[in-house]
Formats: C-alpha cells, sequence, structure tokens
C-alpha cells in the first residue's frame, strides 16, 4: 500500500499519492479529450476519443500523481515535477 503525503496544490493541503500502475477508465464529460501516441523521433498522432469508456494504465515511469483535497480530486504531474512543497513545509 502507497502511503498518503500532504503537499500544497491550489493553494490548500491535498493527499498526494503516486499515480503509476494505476489502471482506470479514460471518460468523455462534455470536454475536448485526445489520445497520443508518441513514435520515433519524438514524432506523435493525436486521436479524437469517440470511445466512451476506455480503460487505461498509467506506465510505472510516469511522473503523474492523485491529489485529493476533500471532495475535490485530479490527476496532475507529480509534486517534485510541479514544485510542490510538503504541508508541513509551509503554514496554510
Amino acid at each position: 500500500m502507497v502511503m498518503k503525503k500532504k503537499y500544497v496544490y491550489g493553494g490548500r493541503a491535498c493527499d498526494v499519492t503516486p499515480a503509476g500502475g494505476v489502471n482506470g477508465v479514460l471518460i468523455r464529460s462534455g470536454s475536448e479529450l485526445l489520445f497520443r501516441v508518441y513514435g520515433s523521433e519524438g514524432s506523435f498522432t493525436d486521436y479524437d476519443i469517440l470511445h466512451d469508456d476506455l480503460s487505461v494504465t498509467i506506465d510505472l515511469t510516469e511522473l503523474a500523481s492523485f491529489y485529493s483535497c476533500g471532495e475535490y480530486h485530479s490527476l496532475d504531474h507529480s509534486p517534485h515535477v510541479l514544485g510542490l512543497k510538503g504541508a508541513d513545509e509551509r503554514s496554510l
């Protein structure tokens, strides 16, 4: 089990857990959503997603984390990529 840590995210203390290896479902909720596939030498193709509930797994090497602040939940870059401070490092 991965331990949650608290970081200041969006101006408030949030529980943060790594997202690597997590399996979930990519859903469309009215706004534009694309699926990008990278090829050789930095090339890529963006696909419109018409599928409404596509299962995906976040790569273990991705620098991604889940942020939970009460009823608000997001998936973003890891705290280290964003340069966030631990909640105990900054007064709220």
